[in-house]
């Protein structure tokens, strides 16, 4: 073992005991497989040798990843209810096999994106089985997001937890592929999440949009991607590259030329789950703005005007990219404060640049970013009306929105020394017998998303992979830390305690498993299935919420994901604690 690895192993052992006697089950050491491989992967990351698993399309008995980022890969839908349909949008209704449907999603025909055999739907018709769902009577929706997870890291997840290996299908292990409740109406399906637009000039003082020339344009080529996500196209071996989109090296691009076929950009999450609730596929950075500049309103806006009360929890920043595209509308991503207030239904940069209506605000939103403040880079991407302070939210409106102020919303926010779930269910009760909203603000300095518990089921995260010339870094939790947080089944759990303050109140509610993503952008598979397997217990809540609240007839639970990355296991059964 080298001196770097050395030290890890000793930090880990350290951490570990410290686990323990706190009280968390610690695994030993001999059967935590992801740690030891992601260890190990972090500390060689440059490389070229034979691996379990690898980022990127260099393919295997390389370096560990040539890259960090989104894939253009389908990801999987699972859904259970009597009033959802996802034959609605797949199969012989897929907007893939009519050129006319694909123009008007994308707002041209993409090149090479036809398939007259599509049985994959697009991403933004899946507003379409939302809104259905709704007129045939459901009452409840749940959306359950794992950003960042396609089907090969949900293959991993589940190998990890079952200790069993499959190679294509559905697959089995975690709780969304296993579930069949009495009435429940699984169904399975998959869609393509690719943009409009990569990329686009946005001025966040009068939210306006161009696109330039440069930007490369969305599409899906089944011929080289697959008409699945465990299956490639015959083009596929010659051009890996493709996945990698606007973010293609030089070989990447020779291959896909070599075909005869070209690149396609790759979504990122704002875009990607804000249409899922517009039904507007736009640009990459946008939420919930076409490319032509204009606001778009969501099923959450819709329901709301019915009647519905709405909310969001999250693992990360609550006005990230996902939980913001639920209801806020911004031409960019990163224009937190300005997000918050839309979340919040304070008057924001829309009112004031578009003239845009100003919504009444969640119900429910939960999520971290309580020790992240502002910085000097902040300001430009934030605009003229950025306020120090707070990254995600400005202090005046974090002040305004508090009850204790005459604002609408019970505030819970991270204190050392405090349980973290244990104060967000007392909040959630005071809200609930009170009438009020419910805010959650947690996480803590220097952290932006809820405690990573890793595959093993240990709050001990595994290195990311080494930059040039610096050793590989691994997450570290005191005891105080982990205390002060929620877990995200905890945030599902107050939510519904104040979205069902009410007999026969109808909601929806987004619950977003937002730090896989985190995990895989850092090339971090032991993070990254640790992720899944935390959103999985979240799933677990809301299923026993309808088992013994409601009903699958009233009930539709929606579980998918904004997009995948470029993971490659080359070996799914050295994923197995006994490596085979």
């Amino acid at each position: 073992m080298n001196s770097i690895a050395s030290r890890h192993v000793r930090a880990a052992a350290a951490v570990l005991a410290g686990l323990s006697a706190w009280g968390v089950p610690v695994a030993s050491q001999a059967q935590d497989r992801l740690k030891e491989l992601q260890t190990e992967y972090s500390t060689k990351a440059g490389e070229k040798v034979d691996r379990v698993y690898h980022f990127g399309s260099q393919g295997p008995g390389d370096v560990y990843s040539n890259h960090g980022s989104h894939s253009n890969r389908q990801i999987p839908v699972y859904t259970w209810g009597t009033k959802i349909d996802l034959g609605l949008i797949m199969g012989s209704n897929s907007s893939y096999r009519d050129p006319e449907k694909l123009k008007k999603i994308y707002g041209f025909l993409p090149e090479n994106t036809v398939n007259p055999e599509a049985e994959y739907a697009d991403q933004s018709d899946i507003r379409i089985v939302l809104e259905d769902a709704a007129k045939r009577g459901a009452k409840h929706i749940f959306i359950v997001w794992f950003d960042g997870m396609d089907w090969v890291a949900t293959q991993a997840a589940a190998i990890a937890k079952s200790q069993k290996v499959y190679t294509q299908g559905k697959g089995s292990g975690l709780i969304f592929q296993d579930y069949a409740g009495k009435g429940s109406n699984p169904q399975y399906g998959w869609v393509v999440t690719s943009p409009t637009y990569d990329h686009t000039e946005n001025d966040v003082d009068v939210q306006s949009v161009e696109i330039p020339k440069t930007s490369m344009k969305g599409g899906y080529d089944v011929t080289i991607a697959g008409p699945n996500p465990w299956t490639l196209g015959p083009n596929g071996p010659q051009a890996p590259g493709y996945f990698k989109g606007q973010s293609a090296n030089d070989k990447d691009k020779a291959g896909v030329k070599s075909v005869g076929r070209i690149m396609h950009a790759y979504t990122d999450s704002s875009q990607s789950a804000a249409e899922i609730v517009s039904g507007v596929k736009s640009y990459n950075n946008s939420i919930n703005v076409s490319d032509k500049g204009k606001p778009v309103p969501t099923l959450f806006h819709d329901l709301q005007a019915q009647g519905w009360k709405t909310g969001v929890v999250t693992s990360v920043p609550f006005p990230h990219a996902s939980p913001a595209g639920m209801y806020a509308q911004n031409v960019y991503r990163d224009d937190y404060q300005d997000l918050a207030r839309c979340m919040f239904g304070i008057p924001n940069i829309m009112q004031d640049a578009l003239h845009a209506p100003l919504y009444p605000g969640l119900d429910v939103i939960i999520g971290t970013g309580y020790g992240i403040m502002m910085e000097k880079a902040h300001f430009k991407k934030q605009g003229k009306n950025a306020v120090d302070g707070h990254l995600f939210i400005a202090e005046p409106d974090r002040a305004a929105i508090n009850v204790k102020n005459g604002g609408k919303y019970t505030v819970v926010e991270t204190k050392l020394g405090t349980n973290g779930g244990e104060a967000l269910q007392r909040a959630a009760d005071e809200a609930a017998k009170n009438g009020t909203r419910l805010f959650g603000f947690f996480g803590d300095k220097g952290v932006d998303h809820l405690p990573f518990r890793t595959a093993d089921g240990n709050y001990d995260p595994s290195p990311n992979p080494a930059k040039l010339g610096k050793e590989p870094v691994a997450e570290v939790y005191s005891k105080e830390t982990l205390d002060s947080q929620p877990t995200l089944a905890q945030e599902a759990d107050a939510a519904l305690t104040v979205l069902t303050a009410k007999p026969d109140q109808k909601f929806i509610l987004f619950t977003e498993a937002g730090d896989v993503d985190f995990g895989l952008h850092s090339n971090n598979l032991d993070n990254a299935i640790g992720a899944v397997h935390s959103g999985e217990d979240a799933i677990k809540r809301i299923i026993h919420w309808v088992e013994t609240k409601s009903n699958w007839d009233e009930s539709v639970l929606v579980v998918s994901s904004d997009h995948g990355h470029y993971l490659v296991i080359d070996k799914p059964e050295g994923l197995l604690n006994q490596a085979k």
